[in-house]
């Protein structure tokens, strides 16, 4: 497996529909109601995509040239929207993957937090990489549906590098 993450284009829209559909099906189906997951799973168009790769950070992960999973942060806000992958590529490091490239970014662009609403199937995946779990709580969709979810959040660490370097100056001009 070779797995490569790029910013999504719009020619990708279709794909991460797909992506997302398909986690929500299988895996989503671990943790939800029947009518739980078709309320999550029927409100996916590929207008809504190529609504979020324009408005915000959208990333696909690819093996070879095929899109296995995507993430979407929103910078002004830092707040993860989606986190998805292929059911067959799940547990496979690729969400942590994509997850790491959205930290790293979420950092680049001077944010101290990010959070997001994991459902309950992915709560575990959160806290393992450092995420703080808040009270369940009700995550309503554009169609009246609504699914339990957890508020999670990371506080971001400061690049040491660049914090070295101030203090290093800030010495540097004390002599």
């Amino acid at each position: 497996m070779e797995i490569t993450i790029q910013k999504a284009t719009r020619q990708d829209r279709e794909a991460l529909c797909e992506i997302h559909v398909s986690s929500i099906r299988e895996l989503g189906k671990s943790h939800y109601s029947e009518d739980d997951v078709d309320a999550w799973s029927t409100v996916r168009t590929t207008a809504r995509y190529e609504e979020h790769i324009s408005e915000r950070h959208v990333i696909v992960a690819q093996n070879r040239s095929m899109p296995v999973g995507f993430g979407t942060l929103d910078i002004t806000t830092g707040e993860i929207f989606q986190l998805y992958v292929r059911p067959e590529y799940a547990r496979k490091r690729i969400g942590t993957l994509i997850l790491d490239e959205l930290l790293r970014v979420a950092r680049a662009a001077g944010l101290h937090e990010v959070h997001c609403k994991s459902s309950l199937n992915a709560r575990d995946f959160y806290v393992a990489a450092g995420f703080q779990p808040g009270q369940k709580c009700k995550h309503q969709f554009r169609n009246g549906g609504e699914v339990d979810c957890v508020p999670m959040k990371v506080l971001l660490e400061r690049n040491n590098a660049v914090l070295e370097d101030a203090l290093d100056e800030h010495s540097a001009g004390a002599s």
